[in-house]
Protein backbone atom coordinates (compact mmCIF):
# COMPACT_ATOMS: atom_id res chain seq x y z
CA UNK A 1 0.00 0.00 0.00
CA UNK A 2 1.59 3.56 -0.98
CA UNK A 3 2.16 6.27 1.54
CA UNK A 4 1.03 9.82 1.03
CA UNK A 5 3.94 12.50 1.71
CA UNK A 6 0.67 15.20 2.23
CA UNK A 7 -0.95 12.88 5.25
CA UNK A 8 1.77 13.70 7.54
CA UNK A 9 1.34 15.73 10.94
CA UNK A 10 4.46 16.96 12.89
CA UNK A 11 4.75 16.98 16.87
CA UNK A 12 7.17 18.10 19.73
CA UNK A 13 6.73 18.36 23.15
CA UNK A 14 9.34 20.25 25.46
CA UNK A 15 11.38 17.28 27.80
CA UNK A 16 11.37 16.92 31.48
CA UNK A 17 14.57 15.86 31.56
CA UNK A 18 16.81 16.85 28.83
CA UNK A 19 17.55 13.12 25.91
CA UNK A 20 14.65 11.69 27.75
CA UNK A 21 12.12 11.26 25.33
CA UNK A 22 8.41 12.25 25.69
CA UNK A 23 5.19 10.79 24.76
CA UNK A 24 3.19 12.16 22.33
CA UNK A 25 0.00 13.35 21.70
CA UNK A 26 -2.36 15.11 19.78
CA UNK A 27 -1.98 18.77 21.69
CA UNK A 28 1.63 17.80 20.80
CA UNK A 29 0.91 18.45 17.14
CA UNK A 30 -1.12 22.02 16.92
CA UNK A 31 1.52 23.85 14.97
CA UNK A 32 0.58 24.68 10.92
CA UNK A 33 4.11 23.64 9.76
CA UNK A 34 5.24 23.42 6.03
CA UNK A 35 7.84 21.10 4.73
CA UNK A 36 8.30 19.02 7.26
CA UNK A 37 11.19 16.58 7.01
CA UNK A 38 13.46 14.25 9.81
CA UNK A 39 16.12 13.26 8.43
CA UNK A 40 18.77 10.92 10.34
CA UNK A 41 22.42 10.95 10.38
CA UNK A 42 24.02 7.49 11.34
CA UNK A 43 27.56 7.33 11.18
CA UNK A 44 28.39 4.32 9.08
CA UNK A 45 32.10 2.45 8.85
CA UNK A 46 33.60 0.54 6.61
CA UNK A 47 35.30 -1.99 6.76
CA UNK A 48 37.89 -4.06 3.80
CA UNK A 49 37.91 -7.19 3.74
CA UNK A 50 41.24 -9.23 2.79
CA UNK A 51 42.27 -11.13 -0.12
CA UNK A 52 40.51 -9.14 -2.67
CA UNK A 53 38.70 -5.38 -3.60
CA UNK A 54 35.61 -6.97 -1.83
CA UNK A 55 34.13 -5.08 1.16
CA UNK A 56 32.68 -6.39 4.56
CA UNK A 57 29.39 -5.47 5.84
CA UNK A 58 29.59 -1.45 7.10
CA UNK A 59 28.99 -0.81 11.18
CA UNK A 60 26.35 1.41 11.93
CA UNK A 61 27.88 3.84 14.64
CA UNK A 62 26.33 7.04 16.00
CA UNK A 63 22.78 7.79 15.82
CA UNK A 64 21.37 11.07 15.34
CA UNK A 65 19.00 13.41 12.92
CA UNK A 66 18.02 16.52 11.86
CA UNK A 67 14.48 18.10 11.79
CA UNK A 68 13.68 20.74 9.52
CA UNK A 69 10.23 22.49 8.99
CA UNK A 70 8.86 25.82 8.46
CA UNK A 71 6.27 28.01 10.39
CA UNK A 72 4.77 31.47 9.94
CA UNK A 73 4.32 33.81 12.75
CA UNK A 74 0.62 33.01 13.64
CA UNK A 75 -0.47 34.78 16.78
CA UNK A 76 -3.64 36.13 18.24
CA UNK A 77 -2.42 39.08 19.62
CA UNK A 78 -3.50 37.98 23.19
CA UNK A 79 -0.94 38.15 25.97
CA UNK A 80 -0.85 34.08 25.59
CA UNK A 81 2.04 33.50 23.20
CA UNK A 82 1.68 31.28 20.25
CA UNK A 83 2.79 27.42 20.90
CA UNK A 84 5.09 27.91 18.16
CA UNK A 85 6.93 30.32 20.08
CA UNK A 86 6.17 28.78 23.65
CA UNK A 87 7.34 25.22 22.27
CA UNK A 88 10.37 25.65 19.92
CA UNK A 89 12.51 29.22 21.31
CA UNK A 90 13.54 27.66 24.16
CA UNK A 91 14.98 24.54 22.34
CA UNK A 92 16.71 27.07 20.42
CA UNK A 93 18.34 28.60 24.05
CA UNK A 94 15.34 31.91 24.04
CA UNK A 95 13.86 31.81 27.05
CA UNK A 96 10.63 33.93 28.25
CA UNK A 97 10.68 36.64 30.43
CA UNK A 98 7.47 38.22 30.38
CA UNK A 99 6.32 38.57 26.65
CA UNK A 100 10.04 38.91 25.52
CA UNK A 101 12.39 36.02 24.46
CA UNK A 102 16.01 36.43 25.01
CA UNK A 103 18.38 34.07 24.15
CA UNK A 104 20.17 32.40 27.25
CA UNK A 105 23.97 31.56 27.68
CA UNK A 106 22.92 28.45 29.37
CA UNK A 107 22.93 24.43 29.44
CA UNK A 108 19.72 22.38 28.78
CA UNK A 109 17.85 22.84 32.51
CA UNK A 110 15.21 25.06 33.81
CA UNK A 111 15.02 27.55 31.33
CA UNK A 112 16.93 26.19 27.60
CA UNK A 113 15.07 22.95 27.00
CA UNK A 114 14.99 20.28 24.29
CA UNK A 115 12.44 18.84 22.53
CA UNK A 116 10.86 15.12 21.77
CA UNK A 117 9.94 15.65 17.69
CA UNK A 118 8.18 12.95 15.65
CA UNK A 119 7.34 13.21 12.00
CA UNK A 120 3.83 10.88 11.68
CA UNK A 121 3.61 10.55 7.71
CA UNK A 122 0.56 8.46 6.88
CA UNK A 123 0.80 5.50 9.34
CA UNK A 124 4.70 5.88 10.14
CA UNK A 125 6.50 7.82 12.70
CA UNK A 126 10.19 8.89 12.26
CA UNK A 127 11.73 10.18 15.82
CA UNK A 128 14.61 12.30 17.36
CA UNK A 129 14.78 13.14 20.94
CA UNK A 130 17.03 15.76 23.04
CA UNK A 131 16.96 18.52 20.31
CA UNK A 132 18.20 21.74 19.89
CA UNK A 133 18.09 24.45 17.39
CA UNK A 134 18.66 27.18 15.81
CA UNK A 135 16.18 29.32 12.99
CA UNK A 136 16.09 31.85 10.93
CA UNK A 137 12.64 34.27 10.00
CA UNK A 138 12.47 35.93 6.83
CA UNK A 139 10.67 39.24 6.75
CA UNK A 140 9.46 40.27 3.35
CA UNK A 141 7.83 43.83 3.05
CA UNK A 142 3.77 43.50 2.70
CA UNK A 143 4.04 39.61 2.95
CA UNK A 144 3.09 37.13 5.86
CA UNK A 145 6.23 36.02 7.51
CA UNK A 146 8.27 32.81 8.26
CA UNK A 147 10.53 31.33 10.56
CA UNK A 148 12.84 28.47 9.06
CA UNK A 149 13.69 25.54 12.45
CA UNK A 150 16.59 23.36 11.95
CA UNK A 151 16.67 20.95 15.56
CA UNK A 152 19.25 18.18 15.94
CA UNK A 153 18.65 15.17 18.25
CA UNK A 154 19.05 11.44 18.76
CA UNK A 155 17.21 9.74 16.48
CA UNK A 156 14.77 7.10 17.87
CA UNK A 157 13.84 4.81 14.63
CA UNK A 158 11.21 4.37 12.28
CA UNK A 159 8.02 2.96 13.67
CA UNK A 160 4.33 2.14 12.38
CA UNK A 161 2.72 4.44 14.15
CA UNK A 162 -1.41 5.77 13.97
CA UNK A 163 -1.11 9.67 12.77
CA UNK A 164 -2.04 12.27 15.31
CA UNK A 165 -5.25 14.53 15.14
CA UNK A 166 -3.83 17.92 16.34
CA UNK A 167 -6.54 20.93 16.95
CA UNK A 168 -5.10 23.21 14.57
CA UNK A 169 -4.81 27.25 15.35
CA UNK A 170 -6.51 29.92 13.14
CA UNK A 171 -4.80 32.98 14.22
CA UNK A 172 -3.60 35.09 10.99
CA UNK A 173 -0.31 34.99 9.85
CA UNK A 174 1.71 38.56 10.43
CA UNK A 175 2.77 40.42 7.65
CA UNK A 176 5.68 42.75 7.54
CA UNK A 177 3.76 45.90 7.35
CA UNK A 178 2.52 48.83 9.54
CA UNK A 179 5.27 48.49 11.51
CA UNK A 180 8.72 50.10 12.05
CA UNK A 181 12.05 48.76 9.88
CA UNK A 182 14.97 51.10 11.25
CA UNK A 183 18.58 51.38 12.08
CA UNK A 184 19.71 54.11 14.11
CA UNK A 185 16.42 55.93 13.68
CA UNK A 186 16.49 55.70 10.24
CA UNK A 187 13.60 54.36 8.13
CA UNK A 188 15.06 51.10 5.70
CA UNK A 189 13.15 50.83 2.70
CA UNK A 190 13.55 46.76 2.19
CA UNK A 191 11.94 44.02 0.32
CA UNK A 192 13.41 41.73 2.68
CA UNK A 193 15.18 41.14 6.07
CA UNK A 194 16.57 37.76 7.30
CA UNK A 195 17.04 37.21 10.94
CA UNK A 196 19.52 34.28 11.77
CA UNK A 197 19.69 32.84 15.06
CA UNK A 198 23.39 31.89 14.53
CA UNK A 199 23.55 29.05 17.06
CA UNK A 200 26.32 26.63 17.62
CA UNK A 201 25.03 22.65 18.38
CA UNK A 202 26.92 20.15 19.44
CA UNK A 203 25.73 16.76 20.39
CA UNK A 204 26.44 15.40 23.79
CA UNK A 205 28.40 11.26 23.12
CA UNK A 206 27.14 9.01 26.16
CA UNK A 207 28.43 5.45 25.15
CA UNK A 208 25.60 3.98 27.65
CA UNK A 209 23.13 5.08 25.02
CA UNK A 210 22.57 2.55 22.10
CA UNK A 211 22.69 5.99 19.58
CA UNK A 212 25.93 6.86 21.35
CA UNK A 213 24.38 10.34 22.23
CA UNK A 214 22.64 12.02 25.34
CA UNK A 215 21.06 15.18 23.46
CA UNK A 216 21.84 18.41 21.67
CA UNK A 217 23.51 21.25 23.25
CA UNK A 218 23.58 25.11 21.94
CA UNK A 219 27.45 25.91 22.54
CA UNK A 220 27.43 29.29 20.53
CA UNK A 221 25.45 32.08 19.24
CA UNK A 222 26.42 35.19 16.71
CA UNK A 223 23.15 36.04 15.60
CA UNK A 224 23.40 38.43 12.42
CA UNK A 225 20.85 39.81 10.36
CA UNK A 226 20.73 40.69 6.47
CA UNK A 227 18.49 43.58 4.81
CA UNK A 228 18.19 44.98 1.55
CA UNK A 229 17.25 49.10 2.25
CA UNK A 230 16.83 51.44 -0.91
CA UNK A 231 20.52 53.27 -0.89
CA UNK A 232 20.40 56.97 0.43
CA UNK A 233 22.94 59.43 0.44
CA UNK A 234 25.44 60.15 2.51
CA UNK A 235 24.11 62.84 4.68
CA UNK A 236 20.85 60.93 5.03
CA UNK A 237 22.72 57.60 6.34
CA UNK A 238 26.72 57.38 6.08
CA UNK A 239 26.02 53.34 6.22
CA UNK A 240 29.78 52.97 4.83
CA UNK A 241 31.31 54.82 6.70
CA UNK A 242 29.51 53.56 9.52
CA UNK A 243 31.01 50.28 8.57
CA UNK A 244 34.69 51.13 8.50
CA UNK A 245 33.75 53.12 12.15
CA UNK A 246 32.56 50.24 13.71
CA UNK A 247 29.91 52.10 14.67
CA UNK A 248 26.66 49.95 16.60
CA UNK A 249 23.52 51.50 16.72
CA UNK A 250 19.98 49.76 17.13
CA UNK A 251 18.28 47.76 14.92
CA UNK A 252 14.47 47.41 15.47
CA UNK A 253 11.92 45.23 12.43
CA UNK A 254 8.53 45.39 13.62
CA UNK A 255 5.19 43.03 12.93
CA UNK A 256 2.14 44.65 13.51
CA UNK A 257 -0.58 41.97 14.68
CA UNK A 258 -4.21 41.81 15.38
CA UNK A 259 -5.28 45.51 16.53
CA UNK A 260 -2.70 46.93 17.92
CA UNK A 261 -0.81 44.10 19.09
CA UNK A 262 2.97 43.82 17.77
CA UNK A 263 5.59 41.12 17.38
CA UNK A 264 9.03 42.71 17.07
CA UNK A 265 12.94 42.12 16.87
CA UNK A 266 15.19 44.09 18.77
CA UNK A 267 19.47 44.33 18.38
CA UNK A 268 20.33 47.43 20.51
CA UNK A 269 24.13 47.06 18.97
CA UNK A 270 23.95 46.11 15.10
CA UNK A 271 27.05 46.41 13.50
CA UNK A 272 27.62 46.50 9.73
CA UNK A 273 29.93 44.17 8.87
CA UNK A 274 29.52 43.76 5.21
CA UNK A 275 28.04 45.65 2.59
CA UNK A 276 27.47 45.74 -0.83
CA UNK A 277 25.65 47.77 -3.17
CA UNK A 278 22.85 46.37 -5.92
CA UNK A 279 19.62 47.02 -7.47
CA UNK A 280 16.42 46.14 -7.25
CA UNK A 281 14.07 46.54 -10.40
CA UNK A 282 16.49 49.26 -11.33
CA UNK A 283 16.07 50.35 -7.94
CA UNK A 284 19.74 51.28 -6.08
CA UNK A 285 19.78 49.51 -2.95
CA UNK A 286 22.40 48.47 -0.51
CA UNK A 287 22.85 44.97 0.89
CA UNK A 288 23.76 44.89 4.59
CA UNK A 289 24.83 42.11 6.63
CA UNK A 290 24.76 43.59 10.57
CA UNK A 291 25.90 41.63 13.36
CA UNK A 292 24.10 41.92 16.54
CA UNK A 293 26.59 42.50 19.57
CA UNK A 294 26.79 42.09 22.98
CA UNK A 295 24.19 45.22 24.48
CA UNK A 296 26.87 47.12 26.47
CA UNK A 297 27.23 45.22 30.22
CA UNK A 298 24.23 43.22 29.79
CA UNK A 299 24.28 39.60 28.69
CA UNK A 300 22.33 37.51 26.53
CA UNK A 301 20.40 40.71 25.03
CA UNK A 302 22.31 40.93 21.45
CA UNK A 303 18.60 39.91 19.90
CA UNK A 304 15.33 39.47 21.41
CA UNK A 305 12.13 39.26 20.51
CA UNK A 306 9.08 40.84 22.07
CA UNK A 307 5.46 40.18 22.01
CA UNK A 308 3.45 43.38 22.53
CA UNK A 309 -0.65 42.23 23.15
CA UNK A 310 -3.35 44.61 22.39
CA UNK A 311 -4.65 46.50 24.95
Amino acid sequence: MPLLSRVSVLAAKIETTAGTAETLAGADGAFNVFDAKITPEVTMEEREGQGGFDMLSQIAGGRRGKATFRTNLQWDGTATEPAWAETFFPACGWVKSGQVYYPKSEAPGSNVKTLTIAHYVNGTRHLLSGCVGTFKVTLRAGMPAYIEWDFTGVWGGKTDATILAPTYPTDLNLRWSGGVGQWNNVDLFASQAVIDAGNVITMREDPSSSSGYLCGIVTNRYPKVTVDPEKTTVASQDRWGYWLSSAEYALELHCNGPTNSMLQFDAPKAQVIKIDYADREKLAIDNIEFACNKNSSTQDQSLYVTFTAAS
